[in-house]
């Protein structure tokens, strides 16, 4: 009973092991190939299954790092194309994968400014808007009833 335990205990340990060095394989594999955020996901996987490998926590910090920057890179040639829904992920991703960069933070809150900004110019001004305006362009005072 008791050697059965120690297999079992031994064959997880081993599976875990395994499980951890193939997803760093992996990561390494889509690395190379610049495929950096599933080289994310990988490494991610590699250090839940191994927390105590430091290279393995290494190279998630630099597949992250990378990552973000890909996204911020694209994200500026989307922002260029007048993007801005598309940019506004990218950038919200390269925060997500590095909160830390104020610089991508930034561009999302400006970004949805200007989306809100774009989306408010499309609505129809109520009438009361236009009213005043032809008020004000055709300089009339505007009468005012007074209290008695």
């Amino acid at each position: 009973m008791k050697h059965r335990l120690i297999a079992v205990v031994v064959l997880a340990v081993l599976a875990t092991g395994c499980a951890a060095g193939r997803a760093f394989r992996k990561g390494q594999e889509s690395a190379r190939n610049g495929d950096w955020d599933t080289a994310v996901a990988e490494y991610t996987k590699a250090v839940q299954a191994s927390p105590d490998r430091p290279e393995y926590k290494i190279q998630l910090e630099r597949a992250m790092q990378t990552a973000a920057q890909n996204h911020i890179s694209r994200a500026r040639e989307l922002e260029a194309k007048d993007q801005l829904d598309a940019a506004m992920i990218a950038y919200k991703r390269a925060v997500e994968l590095d909160s830390t960069n104020r610089l991508a933070a930034a561009k999302v809150a400006e970004l949805e400014r200007a989306i809100r900004d774009r989306i408010e110019a499309t609505r129809p001004r109520p009438q009361i808007d236009k009213l005043r305006e032809q008020a004000r362009t055709l300089n009339q005072p505007i009468i005012r009833l007074q209290e008695r």
